[in-house]
């Protein structure tokens, strides 16, 4: 593959310039870390020290632009990863709403959010994937003033995942990173964001059903938290040492379930430490012998939204099965649905 810049009019060959040598496929040198994005990092860190072996490094919080002034919007776990000593796993938690952390989780889950290798020549690098169309989070390369630190996220639609190419030096040293690039980095991830790499929240939908069945026994059948297995994903609820809880394979989350007379719902609550989950089903009567139940989304990321939507629409569709007394004539796709975003909840860490 023959790449080419022009300069004065001449079409000079990349790989006879100084700087310029790298060709496609690129000279990947080591991983040099890979980062996860996850709803509790300190969780996810411990899952690593105590169960696989890792090494706690570090901690770290950074402020990329969501938070007051001496405030933070990133946490972040650095761990040693076994058998190197210079290879780390970066554990993410956004802590702000805004944060692109929190953006970026509330649209494709918990997971591998980047791969970074180390490259000897950014910069051509950066020019050879240019030149094939490949694009980047940001037009420039980051570069630490300090460390002479080097970075740059190639966009995530080429592999799934975002991959960083990063390029080091003596006082750059494997594993380290500076609060200042770690903030300009996720500030690439906004910019992103608004060139429309990723779509921004959107409307919210408001899943409804209508039940052959009075008010007080819809409500009475939701106020009761051992009811949630029949109907909804929620199937492992369980009182333990006179808490109600919904057990998980990350850890039991509390959890009640209240009347607001004011507002007309019955309100599900999940807590775990100082944050909380709630999702009010409002209660109206349509007749005597018929009632209506509707959820109000909040705002998300269109994909997250529409499945949501689907699977809280399935789950109320259950309910009035069951509370009218034909559940053999819910739809196996939709009982096969619920069966599904059940092992993710199950599964899932954090709220």
């Amino acid at each position: 593959m023959r790449l080419v810049r022009k300069k004065g009019g001449e079409e000079t060959d990349l790989r006879r310039t100084k700087k310029m040598t790298i060709t496609l496929p690129l000279e990947l040198g080591p991983l040099d870390h890979y980062t996860l994005i996850v709803e509790d990092a300190a969780a996810v860190a411990r899952f690593h020290t105590e169960v696989l072996g890792f090494e706690p490094l570090r901690i770290q919080l950074v402020n990329a632009g969501t938070a007051p002034p001496g405030g933070h919007d990133m946490l972040n776990h650095v761990l040693q990863i076994p058998g190197t000593s210079k290879r780390v796993l970066v554990v993410t938690e956004g802590l702000t709403e805004t944060s692109i952390f929190r953006r970026y989780l509330q649209k494709h889950g918990p997971g591998v959010h980047h791969v970074a290798y180390e490259v000897a020549d950014l910069d051509g690098a950066v020019e050879a994937l240019r030149k094939a169309g490949i694009g980047t989070t940001s037009e420039r390369v980051l570069n630490d003033p300090l460390t002479g630190l080097r970075q740059i996220f190639i966009n995530r639609e080429f592999a799934g995942y975002f991959i960083e190419l990063i390029e080091r030096n003596p006082k750059a040293t494997a594993g380290h990173f500076t609060n200042d690039n770690m903030a300009a980095l996720a500030r690439t991830m906004i910019s992103y964001l608004k060139q429309g790499g990723e779509a921004a929240p959107t409307e919210t939908l408001a899943p409804q059903v209508e039940i052959k069945a009075s008010p007080g026994e819809v409500r009475a059948f939701l106020l009761d938290p051992f009811h949630l297995p029949r109907w909804t994903v929620h199937r492992c609820i369980r009182r333990v040492e006179g808490q109600v809880v919904e057990v998980r394979l990350a850890g039991d989350l509390p959890l009640t379930v209240t009347e607001d007379r004011s507002r007309g719902a019955i309100v599900y609550r999940w807590a775990q430490g100082d944050r909380s989950l709630e999702i009010p089903f409002f209660v109206a009567e349509e007749a005597p012998d018929r009632t209506s139940v509707r959820v109000d989304l909040p705002p998300l990321p269109p994909a997250r939204l529409a499945r949501t939507a689907k699977v809280i629409q399935a789950e109320l569709d259950l309910l009035a099965c069951h509370l009218e007394g034909r559940t053999e004539t819910f739809s196996p796709t939709l009982r096969a649905l619920l069966d599904e975003y059940h092992l993710e909840v199950h599964q899932r860490i954090g709220l």
